[in-house]
């Protein structure tokens, strides 16, 4: 007998193995239906997998949030079968469903972008054919004979049987029982570690987007390939909406808006490493001041630790061992040292300088520490992907009872910050790896349930991700939401079992003993820089008051109204509001247009001849109005007691 523990907590039996497929048919002809793949004891199968014994089951159907991941795949295998119909002298490499769809590296060097039309209408062939996707095994011996002729593939194989791959690389393929699993459809068959949908016939919306170029498995000193990326979604309305949605997001391209608005540069001499320029410290500097004044209120200590520490203190962290491809090194006076990609040894250090009593505890320490990390120059995207940028890193060190009281502290500033900026948020819990995870279960066990009650105690909601914490303990992720609907993973809050032993931390307990403390890492900011980039798209350059490099733009109408202006300016500038006027001798429609354009003020004041005669001002703001932006006339006192309150108040305004 064989119970299956459904994920609503139903049980059901059977006599004998069943298939996946048949557990969704005896519960419903519409579930088999709509079925397309399934997460077996949290892990996810195809839908044509025999269960053997008893087990946890969740059927996958295409309104599951893994589905898309799934069709994606499997979209993937179909374009290379297409490919390889049109050009059998092509070379397919790797083929990874990503966030927003799938890419494929070919060694093909004729292949262009008008290619993509021609393989387009043979992978609507292939769906048309309906064909059923099976799977087999190979040895490594039968897996490298078959693909006697694609020495990429070859590699692949080899790295699989080590264990070296990339995370990517890592949906090429796996081993069971010393065999390697493929996926066949029709004449074409690849090595994949799945799972895919069940038939070709399925997909229904999918469009090939652009070919760029890729050094084979990201290292420059390989062969330069073509990468085909595409996407698929379930129905082609949701298609249609995801490329409105990327119209929207190249006009709030931060790249873009960065540069109109003066905010900063990448320069040759420093690639991936940011310029910040006036106008784009004043975001800096507004954010970091913020940023400080709340931890303070919160009881935080601030620090600051080195740029560059001796190599053994990064032996002794483990960074030397798993982490030293991505640091830079360097010598003073013969001693190897390495400029550092985190800040969590140095606030260990800080820490260690003098013995803690429990009476102490907790204490929390936090820097925005400049931290420099190695990345391929093809990977580097504006304020987003950089080589050098600054954490909000802050650390916790406390007693194992402190767990769950400061883990709810840390979600409350998370609240406060993210709503001080109009941004949305969920949050996800992240358990024991499965494998190669540190610490005792006892240790494990208290900490995940102090996040848990952490979470539970918040009352916002979370979602459980399973095995996927950090070696060394489990991590609540912070996922904030854009204003159009993008998700971007900034925030983490890490309870850490493993620094604290390697640095042999410790504080006095009430009878005189040395015990070990629990230390978290947070970040909410996460990288300043990134999180500028994500600010710049999130508000499209047109910022809160409180936080905009140009707060008030003036202009005035003619030359003879030049000095009421600059009076107008200087009551302004009193109240430290940040005022910038535009004199040039233009029309007053191309100045409007112009500060909309590159500078972008919350507010504009365009005074004339009216203006002076009633000691008034014309003020123009961002909110629309009948298809127009909002005009009325008040008092320089009355506008100043407003706009004082909203600059206190952090208000969101459109």
């Amino acid at each position: 007998m064989i119970r299956i523990t459904l994920s609503d907590g139903s049980i059901k039996e059977f006599k004998k193995n069943i298939s996946i497929i048949d557990v969704a048919k005896s519960i419903s002809e519409g579930l088999a239906r709509n079925s397309i793949a399934a997460k077996l004891n949290n892990n996810l199968v195809d839908i044509t997998t025999t269960i053997t014994h008893d087990s946890k089951l969740e059927i996958i159907t295409t309104k599951s949030e893994e589905s898309l991941h799934i069709l994606r795949h499997t979209t993937a295998h179909i374009f290379a079968q297409a490919l390889l119909r049109l050009f059998p002298k092509a070379k397919i490499t790797i083929g990874p469903a990503i966030k927003q769809g799938f890419y494929y590296d070919i060694d093909y060097d004729e292949l262009t972008p008008e290619n993509l039309q021609q393989i387009e209408i043979e992978m609507k062939k292939i769906i048309k054919e309906n064909l059923p996707i099976e799977i087999n095994y190979k040895t490594k011996e039968e897996a490298l004979k078959f693909f006697y002729d694609n020495h990429y593939k070859q590699e692949i194989i080899e790295a699989i049987s080590s264990g070296k791959l990339s995370e990517e690389e890592k949906e090429e393929g796996s081993i069971k029982n010393n065999k390697f699993k493929f996926y066949k459809q029709g004449e074409f068959e690849d090595l994949c570690v799945g799972p895919h949908l069940p038939k070709t016939g399925l997909i229904k919306a999918f469009k090939l987007e652009k070919i760029t170029k890729a050094y084979w498995r990201g290292n420059a000193k390989n062969k330069q390939l073509n990468r085909i990326y595409g996407t698929a979604f379930w129905k082609k309305s949701e298609m249609e909406e995801y490329y409105t949605l990327l119209e929207e997001a190249k006009k709030r391209d931060h790249r873009i808006i960065g540069q109109k608005m003066d905010l900063y540069s990448i320069s040759d001499f420093a690639p991936g490493m940011p310029f910040f320029h006036n106008r784009g410290m004043v975001l800096w500097n507004e954010l970091l001041e913020y940023w400080q004044k709340i931890h303070k209120e919160d009881n935080y200590e601030l620090i600051k630790t080195p740029i560059m520490m001796n190599k053994s203190l990064w032996e002794t962290s483990g960074h030397w061992e798993h982490y030293r491809e991505n640091m830079y090194e360097t010598k003073v006076d013969e001693v190897e040292y390495a400029i550092k990609p985190m800040n969590c040894p140095g606030g260990i250090l800080v820490y260690k300088t003098k013995p803690h009593s429990y009476k102490e505890l907790p204490i929390k320490s936090g820097e925005i520490g400049l931290v420099h990390r190695h990345e391929l120059s093809g990977a580097l995207t504006g304020l987003f992907r950089v080589r050098c940028f600054h954490q909000d890193d802050a650390h916790i060190f406390m007693k194992e009872d402190q767990i769950k009281e400061q883990i709810f502290g840390v979600l409350k500033l998370v609240e406060k910050i993210y709503s001080d900026l109009g941004l949305e948020y969920h949050l996800e819990l992240s358990t024991r790896p499965e494998e190669g995870s540190i610490g005792s279960d006892e240790n494990w066990e208290k900490a995940e349930l102090g996040l848990k009650s952490a979470l539970e105690k918040f009352n916002k909601g979370y979602k459980m991700n399973p095995g996927d914490g950090a070696f060394y303990g489990p991590k609540i992720d912070i996922h904030l939401k854009d204003a159009i609907g993008r998700t971007h993973q900034c925030g983490t809050i890490q309870l850490d079992m493993n620094l604290p032993e390697r640095f042999d931390l410790n504080y006095i307990d009430e009878n005189n003993n040395k015990i070990r403390p629990v230390m978290i890492h947070r970040v909410i900011y996460g990288s300043f820089e990134r999180f500028l980039g994500i600010l710049i798209e999130h508000f499209a350059g047109k910022f809160p008051l409180w936080l905009s490099p140009v707060q008030i733009k003036i202009i005035n109408v003619a030359d003879r109204h030049i000095d009421y202006c600059n009076k107008i300016k200087k009551e302004l500038e009193k109240e430290n509001f940040r005022v910038e006027t535009n004199y040039e001798h233009e029309g007053v429609g191309k100045k409007i247009a112009m500060a909309r354009e590159f500078d972008k003020p919350n507010y504009m004041l365009i005074l004339g001849d009216k203006d002076i005669e009633n000691k008034t001002i014309s003020v123009r703001t961002r909110k629309f109005v009948n298809g127009k932006n909002e005009e009325f006339t008040t008092t320089i006192k009355e506008f100043i007691k407003d706009i004082i309150k909203e600059r206190k108040e952090k208000e969101i305004k459109n």
